[in-house]
């Protein structure tokens, strides 16, 4: 009986070890440098036919966005997307570019309960065509089970749960001698 009751507590001890190192592997550091969202490898967003957004990242409050042009000229950035009723206020900037290909950030604010974010760039030919580039994140969704260390943690609960309740079923069977005679 003790051996048993030993070997019960090892096993528990064991399946919680396991459990948190994994969990540990799926935690993401949001205070690194690394963008919350990037360009997909294909990208190319043509503002006018001779100016283009070649890459770009989104970091929490901040895009980047890598724009190539045949000629010199002045873009125009604003934050695009859904506003809340009386807005008072939002980002806007107007750069210079060279020649080339050219590094541009502008900062985005911060919308309560939005969880993207959308920049807009045009230049004057672009207007005039009645175009120009959107560069959005998309809705970055968060994991629902967060809150218990995620799928991970979620799971091997529940996997823990219902093997320590077999086990403590097996037991009540195997320590009866008659079987269960009234539960």
């Amino acid at each position: 009986m003790r051996r048993i009751v030993i070997l019960v507590a090892l096993v528990a001890l064991a399946m919680g070890m396991g459990v948190e190192p994994v969990a540990a592997q799926n935690a993401t550091n949001q205070t690194s440098d690394d963008p919350v969202a990037q360009a997909p490898d294909d990208v190319l967003r043509t503002i006018d036919n001779q100016t283009r957004v070649v890459d770009w990242s989104y970091e929490p409050g901040r895009f980047t966005l890598e724009i190539e042009a045949d000629e010199p000229t002045t873009i125009s950035l604003t934050e695009s997307g859904s506003f809340e009723e009386d807005a008072e206020s939002f980002n806007y900037a107007e750069k210079e570019l060279e020649e080339g290909t050219q590094t541009v950030t502008f900062m985005v604010s911060s919308r309560q309960g939005q969880r993207g974010a959308a920049v807009a760039i045009a230049t004057q030919q672009s207007l005039d065509a009645g175009g120009g580039a959107i560069v959005s994140t998309g809705q970055v969704q968060s994991n629902p089970f967060r809150h218990f260390g995620g799928e991970t943690g979620l799971f091997s609960g529940v996997v823990m749960t219902v093997g320590f309740a077999a086990l403590g079923a097996w037991y009540v069977i195997r320590s009866e001698e008659d079987g269960v005679v009234e539960a």
